[in-house]
């Protein structure tokens, strides 16, 4: 399995005294161009995509629906995991993971969990990857994903795709 985890785009603050809470921040403007930069940087790299999983959250839903704006058909499916919401665990991350079909897939999420999800896929409890807003890490598994069975592959950020972007056109 091809597994890209995907830290959502950039999203509103959350303001004091604000109405709304955490789980419900959009994206901002400067977040759905991210989206659009990420999608152009993967295209250009060639990956291909079975299905998207996002959390829960407004923001990481929005990030899949922008991204996949620039898409081309077919879409991947879109499917939803309550295990990517912030504090989700590792275990039944994996095992929704091993409920798909996809050879790949990407999951989208939030930090400090997705930087702990992958230190854990492959086999470094105590890795710092620091995976930007619309930043990617790439982790590739000969067999099914569990932990320490990941090699990661490639960390890329919102300023790379930026740039691999514009290079492509």
């Amino acid at each position: 399995m091809n597994l890209y985890l995907i830290r959502h785009a950039e999203a509103a603050d959350l303001e004091a005294g604000d109405d709304h809470d955490d789980a419900e921040r959009p994206l901002t403007d400067n977040g759905k161009v991210q989206c659009a930069a990420l999608a152009a940087a993967l295209l250009a790299r060639g990956v291909s995509l079975n299905q998207v999983v996002s959390s829960p959250l407004l923001r990481a839903r929005q990030t899949v629906e922008a991204l996949l704006e620039h898409w081309p058909a077919p879409a991947p499916e879109q499917l939803t995991c309550k295990a990517l919401a912030p504090d989700g665990r590792a275990k039944k991350i994996t095992r929704f993971l091993l409920g798909l079909s996809g050879e790949n897939v990407a999951l989208v999420g939030h930090m400090p969990d997705l930087a702990e999800y992958a230190g854990w896929l492959v086999g470094a409890k105590k890795a710092q990857v620091n995976i930007a807003k619309a930043g990617v890490a790439f982790i590739r598994f000969d067999g099914s994903p569990d932990k320490g069975e990941g090699a990661l592959v490639w960390l890329i950020t919102p300023e790379w795709c930026e740039n691999a972007g514009a290079e492509s056109h």
